[in-house]
C-alpha cells in the first residue's frame, strides 16, 4: 500500500510539472508591447506607522503589501533580539504617505541594537 501511495503521488507530481510548460522565449527582440502584465508591483503608499510598536507596525505594513526592514537609530539593520513590543518606530523609508512600488520600508527605532541588547539583559 505504501508503494502504491509513493507511485501515486510521484505520477501526480510528473503530470504537474509537465503541466506547466518548456516553451522557450524568443531570441529576436520585438518592438511590439507586451501584453502580459509587468513584474513590478503597482504604486501604493506607505501606511502612517510612527509611534506604533514594532509588532503594530510590522502587522499594517504587511497588510499594505509591505516587508518591514527593521532598522535603529543609527540606520544599522536591525539583526539581533525581537523588539516587538519594546521599541517604537519614529520614520520610515520610504516616509508615510509616499507612493511607491518598492516592497520593502525601512522601519526606524527609537533606540539601538546595543541599547535593546541591554535593555533586555536588564529585564532578566
Amino acid at each position: 500500500m505504501k508503494k502504491f501511495i509513493q507511485f501515486s503521488v510521484a505520477a501526480v507530481l510528473i503530470a504537474g510539472l509537465s503541466a506547466c510548460g518548456t516553451s522557450a522565449p524568443s531570441a529576436a527582440p520585438s518592438n511590439e508591447a507586451s501584453a502580459s502584465p509587468t513584474a513590478t508591483q503597482a504604486k501604493r503608499a506607505v501606511p502612517d506607522v510612527v509611534g506604533m510598536t514594532y509588532k503594530e507596525a510590522y502587522n499594517t505594513l504587511v497588510k499594505g503589501d509591505f516587508f518591514a526592514q527593521p532598522v535603529d537609530e543609527t540606520g544599522a539593520k536591525w539583526v539581533q533580539g525581537n523588539p516587538w513590543d519594546d521599541v517604537k518606530v519614529v520614520s520610515t523609508d520610504p516616509a508615510a504617505g509616499t507612493m511607491t512600488d518598492t516592497s520593502y520600508v525601512n522601519v526606524t527605532f527609537n533606540m539601538t541594537q546595543a541599547a535593546y541588547a541591554d535593555l533586555s539583559k536588564a529585564a532578566k
